[in-house]
């Protein structure tokens, strides 16, 4: 991990008992640690802007099979060919997440498929297998005991809102079929992905789009497995957002010179270039052309210089 802070002339003062060795090294010290499996636009547009240190980790975990991805229309062709893929799944003892945007059908988005609407017509085209019903509206111990039916085999398919979207490993759950893709985010999706694969069968993802123009979005997907890439996709797409509110889509207008979508290596580089200037004058008094640039411009963010 990338040592950012080393330790202060006062404190190398104070603790004259330690090691002379250990007062050498550089230490980072992040007040606050955030993780994710799934970057989403907004978290990689923080990193790029410099407020955040960003590590990778682009191996996947010990003995996972890369999934399987495709992204198709969901009209009628397009629902026959996944009602095969899944017959063929469960024939061979795989289990199937089918994944929905809404509990219920709403007369204002007719389009959407609601997973409580689906639940009979779904076991009436798989007779001899168990359907199974998750969302957020069931209690607790519902949850729990959908799930446990699910996980030991009594369900076989499993119709579920995006509860499952994290939290939730079943090793043996080797395909996944996301209704309404379109209406999710793409790091939404990677993230929804990572459900299946988890064990030792090779996994199938299926994304669903009610309408062809989502297509070309959605088969991003199908090229990558790679969540900082598809962050990238996403923030070039739909932008980072407002960093400070709660607007989560759209470019920054007030940002002048660069794109963080397009010119996020650039801006990396500086930002590793500022600290190294700072570590070595922190008043800038050994760059003094640099500090009288800086003093003629305008703060550097809104809270200040």
């Amino acid at each position: 991990m990338e040592q950012l802070y080393s330790i202060s002339t006062n404190l190398r003062t104070s603790t004259t008992s330690l090691d002379e060795s250990s007062m050498d090294k550089a230490y980072m010290a992040p007040h606050v640690l955030a993780m994710s499996a799934t970057p989403i636009p907004r978290t990689l547009a923080l990193a790029l802007h410099g407020d955040m240190s960003l590590t990778q980790i682009t191996d996947l975990p010990p003995g996972r099979i890369p999934v399987e991805t495709y992204a198709l229309e969901g009209n009628e062709n397009g629902f026959e060919n996944v009602y095969q893929m899944m017959r063929k799944e469960l024939q061979t003892g795989g289990k199937v997440y089918l994944v929905y945007p809404v509990i219920e059908e709403s007369e204002q988005l007719p389009q959407l498929r609601a997973a409580s609407a689906d639940l009979v017509s779904i076991s009436s085209k798989f007779e001899g297998y168990q359907c199974g019903l998750l969302h957020g509206r069931m209690k607790s111990d519902e949850k729990d005991e959908a799930m446990r039916r699910f996980r030991s085999g009594e369900t076989h398919i499993l119709l579920s809102t995006l509860v499952i979207e994290i939290g939730v490993d079943v090793p043996d759950a080797s395909m996944m079929v996301v209704m309404n893709a379109e209406r999710f985010g793409i790091a939404q999706l990677h993230q929804l992905r990572g459900r299946v694969g988890r064990g030792t069968r090779r996994s199938k993802c299926i994304f669903l789009s009610s309408t062809a123009g989502a297509l070309n979005r959605l088969k991003v997907l199908e090229k990558s497995s790679d969540g900082f890439y598809l962050a990238n996709v996403d923030l070039m797409l739909r932008g980072p957002g407002n960093l400070f509110g709660k607007k989560q889509s759209g470019h920054l207008p007030e940002f002048p010179i660069a794109r963080l979508e397009i010119d996020g290596n650039i801006l990396q580089e500086a930002h590793l270039a500022a600290l190294k200037v700072l570590s070595t004058s922190h008043d800038l008094e050994s760059f003094p052309k640099l500090k009288a640039e800086l003093s003629m411009r305008q703060p550097l963010c809104l809270l200040g210089d």
